[in-house]
Formats: structure tokens, C-alpha cells, sequence
């Protein structure tokens, strides 16, 4: 009930978010026509029934309480005031949708185009579908949608089913997390932590390199700080300190929600009242102790004492960087990637080639 004239009415939220204004759509009408029976008054000092046939034009019809079409002189009946909000639908596409006087005196665009929001925005659908395409998604949506309203969609990739805005893939969004998580699990990962001043609440996630689409950047776009953030060797040790944040926070739940997340992840969120954690010191002890995950180095290394790697099998490998010290070139000498993954793909070059000779003979 709106505090200003009294009067009942439905609002969702999606309706007043981002609104400054303080009235409701009644008491806005009313001020409009207020205000343009002072400036204007020969092109607003209308009678109701004038109203009436303003409000209905040629685009929309209005209904009575059983369904029946109401002419003039039924929806005059309707309209305690001049500004009143009458019920109507567009006679193109049946779209519902309330209207005023004061809506089509104060608009600048009418009589042109359409009233109609749904009919008027029909151009901008397919511009809404190759922008989705562009984001390998298709849409699941009839008509435009508004830039911040999720619709259904389907990765082109992967098939998975979701809901997404415009809005959110313009600010990063991942737009399909089931491929944002379908990466190597042998490829180097980063672990970070990050926190959501809006919902008092922190986070531990895990992300790869090789993602199509950085889930850290996913996180930014909807309101995060990035504290701190660690590469580790491959996905399980990357689970390894995830879990062990985890448990570190148990007795500090945050409350947060999947609608506090469309980005995902609210399953691994604690309170801001929750201990600080420092990710380097608890990957430094995992690796101390040589958990899982951060124990592949070790036993590939103990593979090659026996058959140490070549120059031949590690050459391609090599990265060459070129810096000045005291105006001389040094030209520094190393890996490309970590050790651990240099070490994993010759192994499994090995083993394939062993397996074509076994087959060859």
C-alpha cells in the first residue's frame, strides 16, 4: 500500500529496483498530469471520457471482470479519475499491461510506433539471440527480453540448460559454468579466496588457466574483491586447499543463497566474522606433507631416476627470456610450463610410443 495516497497494489521488485522515485505508479500519473495541466493546460485539461479514447487508440482494448471487451462508456465507468491506471491489452499480440492518460500525454514518441512494450521491442529480439550465439548459448526466450531479466538458455557446447541476463554476460558472467569447469584436471589451477562486501561473506574457489571463461572475473563483475590468490599443480591438490579452507570455516556459515550467486559457488562462502586464511601458508603445508595432488611431483620424479628425461624430449619445452643486467643481454633459460606437466606429457609420450611398438609387433 503506497504511503502516500493509500492505494493497494502488486509490486514485484524487479519493478522499483534502481528507482529513485518514492511514489507509486498512481500517485506518478497523477503527478504528471498535474503538472502538465499547469504548463499545458489546452493540451491536458481533458475530460475522462476523453481520456478514454487516449488510453485506447488503436493499439489496446480493455476487459471487464468476466473477459468481455469493454467499450468506451464501460471503461469510463472504470476510471475514478482523469490519470487513473486502467487494465488493457494490446490488440496485436494480447500482451497485459496497465495505462494512463498521462503515459501518452507525456510521451514524446506518440503517436508513433507501437505502444505496445512487447510489440515496440520485437526488432531488438534478434540482436538479443546473435548476442547470445556470440556467447555460445542459445536462447530459450519469445521476444526481448529487458537487459537485466534472466531467460532460459542452452550452451551450444555442452547442452546445459541455465538462466542468464544480458546484463551479466556483458559483466563477465560465465555463460555456461558446466564448460567453465571441463578443464584438464592435470593442468595447473589457481586457488583464491575473495570477498563480497554486499553479502558480509567470503569465498574459497578454484580456477584454471585454460578456462574459456575465468571464474574470477565472473566473481568481479558481481560485486567481489579478489584477497589473495595461488597456483597449485593440478586440480586435486586445488580441491585439497579448498577443502581444508572448508573445514577451517565450518562454524562461520555465511547464509548466502544460489540466488545470492548466479555465477555459482555459494557452497564454498563463510561469514566475514570467520578466521582470516592465508593461502599461501596452508599450500605450503600441504605440499610439506606431500598430500594428494601435491604428491605427483614426487612420484614422477622417482620415474625418471631410472630413465632421466633428454635433451631431445625436453626441448620443446624450453623458454628463452632476454633481460638487461648492467647493460649486458641475458638470455635466461627454462621451462614454458611447470616442471610437473613437463614431466607428466613426456611420460605419456613415452608410454604411447610403447604402446604403437607393442601393436606394431
Amino acid at each position: 500500500m503506497c504511503i502516500e495516497c493509500g492505494q493497494p497494489d502488486l509490486i514485484t521488485y524487479a519493478e522499483i529496483r534502481g528507482k529513485n522515485s518514492r511514489y507509486c505508479a498512481w500517485c506518478s500519473c497523477r503527478q504528471m498530469y498535474e503538472h502538465g495541466l499547469v504548463s499545458e493546460p489546452s493540451k491536458w485539461d481533458i475530460t475522462v471520457e476523453q481520456a478514454v479514447q487516449i488510453v485506447l487508440g488503436n493499439d489496446f482494448l480493455a476487459r471487464g471482470p468476466t473477459g468481455e471487451v469493454l467499450d468506451g462508456v464501460g471503461l469510463t465507468r472504470q476510471m475514478e479519475h482523469v490519470w487513473s491506471l486502467v487494465a488493457v491489452e494490446c490488440i496485436v499480440c494480447g500482451t497485459p499491461t496497465r495505462r494512463s492518460v498521462s503515459m501518452s500525454l507525456s510521451s514524446r514518441n506518440e503517436p508513433r510506433g507501437s505502444r505496445c512494450s512487447h510489440c515496440f521491442a520485437l526488432p531488438l529480439a534478434p540482436w538479443q539471440d546473435e548476442f547470445f550465439e556470440a556467447h555460445r548459448l542459445v536462447r530459450d526466450h519469445d521476444g526481448y527480453a529487458r537487459l537485466g531479466e534472466r531467460v532460459a538458455a542452452r550452451c551450444m557446447d555442452c547442452g546445459t540448460d541455465r538462466r542468464i541476463s544480458v546484463s551479466e554476460l556483458k559483466s563477465g558472467v560465465a555463460p555456461c559454468l558446466n564448460c567453465a569447469e571441463a578443464t584438464d584436471p592435470d593442468a595447473v589451477h589457481i586457488v583464491y579466496v575473495m570477498r563480497f562486501p554486499g553479502l558480509s561473506a567470503r569465498k574459497v574457489g578454484i580456477t584454471s588457466t585454460e578456462v574459456r571463461h575465468d571464474r574470477i572475473a565472473s566473481h568481479l563483475a558481481q560485486g567481489g574483491i579478489l584477497l589473495d590468490q595461488h597456483e597449485v599443480p593440478n586440480r586435486e591438490a586445488a580441491r585439497m586447499v579448498e577443502d581444508f579452507v572448508l573445514r577451517a570455516v565450518r562454524d562461520f556459515p555465511s547464509g548466502c543463497t544460489a540466488r545470492d550467486f548466479p555465477q555459482g559457488g555459494f557452497t564454498e562462502t563463510w561469514s566475514d566474522d570467520g578466521p582470516d586464511i592465508d593461502l599461501g601458508n596452508i599450500i605450503g603445508k600441504l605440499a610439506a606433507k606431500a598430500a594428494p595432488g601435491f604428491d605427483r611431483l614426487r612420484t614422477l620424479m622417482a620415474y625418471f631416476e631410472s630413465e632421466p628425461a633428454t635433451i631431445e624430449e625436453m626441448v620443446e619445452f624450453r623458454y628463452i627470456e632476454t633481460i638487461e643486467v648492467d647493460g649486458a643481454e641475458v638470455h635466461q633459460l627454462g621451462f614454458s610450463e611447470p616442471l610437473e606437466q613437463v614431466l607428466r606429457k613426456i611420460r605419456a609420450r613415452r608410454a604411447a610410443r610403447a604402446a604403437e611398438a607393442t601393436e606394431t609387433e
